[in-house]
């Protein structure tokens, strides 16, 4: 018999639910118990715990299940059951997802929140991809942000002299620490090898240019952390134009109805201050600030984000319109 998911976990997951949704969307959410169950088959009850939410205005039914169990095929079956018995837009949760799952999720159209990681639900027009929790063998689920960084950097300024942690830390905004375990993710995900030359660790890359690129593509990040809807101001700031207001000016898409501005996150809070940019409701917004996991002025000397960071964002656009311009960068790049 299927069972519930622990009581514990349940009596603290919508608290959970309400204080991500709340702070990415700038709204109160209020979740509570889904109580409309008679028109469900009686296996949707035992397997995952429902609650009920409106989000950004539309009636939402939340199917959670926290216990790890179910393959992505069923869960995006028990959806269309529950989609189909309420009419609402139904959304799976949990607390932990691997990149594994969250892909097959996507590809299947299934939304799913994740608290404290990822909102995706493609009928309310959200994707809001996080940081995820480090896996313990990376190159598995994807590059961490400093190995992703060295990569871009050696692709678009392959600059033979500039390979050892030292050197790296400087132009990338990085520890030489970080520039080092950054290596080894590189190595351990078949990219790179790294050679000392007596004291000194350097790194080279088995691929160049486009090839280089393209075995690296399966591991590449969206650079994105948050987004927040701001008023104020950017331009004062001197900020990279990031999103898609940047892959409008690189490619031919249509310019979106604001402005768009990357930072590091761990810089967002002082930047804020300084140039007196303050959170708002997305409505009220002048510009939208993403905060990055790395720093986008340290692999760009333009107005924009570098282009390499906007493919890994948009390659997987659900707007297709959107993907093909993230895929035009890359024919504009001098191999």
């Amino acid at each position: 018999m299927l069972e519930k998911d622990i009581p514990n976990h349940n009596f603290q997951f919508p608290e959970a639910l309400e204080r991500y949704l709340g702070e990415l969307l700038h709204e109160r959410i209020d979740v509570r118990p889904f109580e409309a169950t008679r028109s469900l088959p009686s296996f949707i009850e035992r397997t995952y715990t429902l609650y009920e939410a409106r989000i950004l205005g539309r009636h939402c039914v939340i199917v959670a299940r926290l216990d790890g169990r179910g393959t992505p095929a069923d869960i995006a079956k028990h959806i269309d059951i529950v989609r189909n018995a309420t009419n609402a837009t139904v959304a799976f949760a949990t607390m932990t997802i691997s990149a594994h799952n969250r892909s097959r999720l996507i590809g299947q159209g299934v939304p799913f929140i994740v608290p404290g990681n990822q909102l995706y639900i493609p009928d309310l027009a959200i994707d809001l991809r996080e940081h995820f929790r480090a896996p313990r063998h990376r190159q598995a689920d994807g590059l961490s942000p400093a190995a992703q960084t060295v990569l871009f950097h050696h692709i678009l300024r392959p600059d033979r002299s500039v390979i050892t942690p030292s050197l790296l830390a400087e132009r990338l905004h990085y520890s030489a620490m970080s520039i080092g375990r950054a290596f080894d993710d590189l190595v351990a995900a078949g990219l790179a090898e790294t050679i000392r030359h007596g004291k000194e660790r350097h790194i080279h890359f088995k691929s160049e240019g486009r090839q280089l690129l393209e075995e690296a593509t399966p591991l590449l990040r969206s650079p994105v952390r948050s987004l927040k809807f701001v008023r104020g101001n950017a331009f004062g700031a001197s900020l990279k134009q990031a999103g898609e207001a940047a892959l409008s000016q690189l490619t031919e898409l249509a310019r979106p109805r604001i402005d768009t501005f990357g930072v590091p996150a761990s810089g967002w809070k002082a930047i804020s201050q300084t140039v007196g940019l303050i959170e708002t409701d997305r409505d009220e917004a002048d510009c939208i600030i993403e905060t990055w996991s790395y720093d986008p002025a340290a692999l760009s000397d333009t107005s924009t984000v570098d282009p390499l960071s906007l493919y890994a964002q948009f390659r997987d656009h659900r707007d297709e319109r959107v993907a093909m311009a993230a895929d035009r960068l890359l024919e504009h790049l001098t191999w």
